[in-house]
């Protein structure tokens, strides 16, 4: 995706942009814009905050996250997924409510800008824009 993001960019003669990635234990430095997309699924709610919180610590002005959303078909899938067992046959992804994102959010400095829905035909994930309060 740093990549595709470098090609477009330079098509669109967009200077001084710069793509990269990185674990999200071992980012370093400070960003204009900071995106996790479809990460949180490994994070459960406990821990979900502090991931948002290195995030944010690390994202001067915006911050792009996509979160599996507490829904009743995600728990139902969930739940209908664990009818098989073994590991390949049940997800352990973890959903979070909207609400608890925002307040993570809240807590580390930033609030909404923007918020979509994206998906495919069977998966779905809500996908938030935040900018740094002033």
């Amino acid at each position: 995706m740093a990549d595709e993001g470098g090609k477009r960019a330079e098509a669109m003669g967009v200077p001084n942009v710069k793509f990269s990635t990185s674990d999200l234990e071992s980012i370093e430095g400070k960003y204009n814009t900071v995106t996790c997309i479809d990460v949180m699924i490994h994070y459960p709610e406990d821990k979900m905050a502090q991931m948002v919180s290195g995030l944010a610590a690390h994202a001067e002005e915006r911050l792009i996250i996509s979160f599996a959303p507490n829904t009743w078909y995600y728990t139902a899938l969930k739940k209908f997924g664990e009818l098989f067992p073994g590991p390949s046959k049940t997800t352990r992804a973890y959903l979070h409510t909207e609400e608890s994102v925002m307040s993570a959010l809240d807590a580390a400095g930033f609030e909404l800008a923007r918020t979509e829905m994206t998906g495919t035909s069977f998966y779905f994930s809500r996908l938030l824009e935040a900018v740094r309060k002033k």
